[in-house]
């Protein structure tokens, strides 16, 4: 908050300094023309041109700047509309967090410390909605975009080439049971809100039947519950 006198500045309106973080004024010895990027004129407007702020905001923002405290699609969903690069990161992550079970239960990755690759940025790994005012920075100069597929990359190769054991992990299509080995993040699949199955994404989305796993599990247990029903009979 600013101090009490910043509003008068001891009866000399010239000497009061607007801060573009509170819109409130203070004097010279609470206000240094210090220039920081404003969070809300970023996320309204995409607009990262460091403004003047007071001492107190310039301190406060300096401590949140890489703390994941938004959530754009809550504070302004119309922002991935416009901002291609902020649809291409959500995708990033979308994906990340798919390979992620593969890594937790993958002793060389384990071993490897692949997660540690995003320790700078914890909040990737838990989910795929909260930013923090660096992540937007970053993603406007173009630095996080480029990390991120580096990252991206790196993980899909060692799910996808090196690791025998996550290979073993992945899905064959079974609505056409044709082409390669797939895996739920790639980009021409779809997976089952069900049962996680994961298909070419043209068969999922021209089949208009019952998912096969879901029906397969589905006949599994019936069978199971019918056989349980018979025991019980005397």
């Amino acid at each position: 908050a600013p101090c009490q006198p910043c509003a008068a500045t001891g009866g000399v309106p010239s000497e009061a300094r607007q801060c573009d973080y509170t819109g409130l004024y203070y004097c010279s010895s609470c206000h240094w023309n210090d220039l920081a990027v404003v969070p809300a004129r970023a996320i309204h407007n995409w607009d990262f041109e460091p403004r003047k702020v007071s001492r107190c905001s310039m301190r406060y923002l300096a401590l949140m700047v890489s703390r994941p405290v938004l959530k754009l699609r809550e504070i302004n969903p119309l922002l991935f509309n416009y901002v291609e690069e902020l649809v291409e990161i959500r995708k990033l992550r979308q994906d990340i967090l798919l390979m992620k079970p593969y890594f937790i239960t993958c002793k060389e990755a384990m071993e490897a410390r692949l997660l540690l690759q995003l320790q700078d940025r914890q909040h990737f790994v838990e989910n795929d909605e909260m930013y923090s005012l660096q992540d937007l920075i970053d993603i406007e100069a173009g630095r996080l975009g480029c990390s991120l597929t580096e990252i991206h990359t790196l993980f899909a190769k060692h799910i996808k080439l090196d690791c025998e054991r996550c290979q073993a992990k992945g899905f064959v299509c079974e609505l056409c049971r044709e082409g390669d080995v797939l895996f739920p993040f790639d980009s021409h699949t779809s997976v089952c809100a069900d049962c996680s199955a994961v298909f070419h994404r043209d068969c999922y989305y021209d089949n208009s039947t019952t998912c096969p796993r879901c029906a397969r599990l589905s006949l599994r247990k019936q069978s199971l519950f019918q056989d349980s029903g018979t025991e019980a009979e005397p």
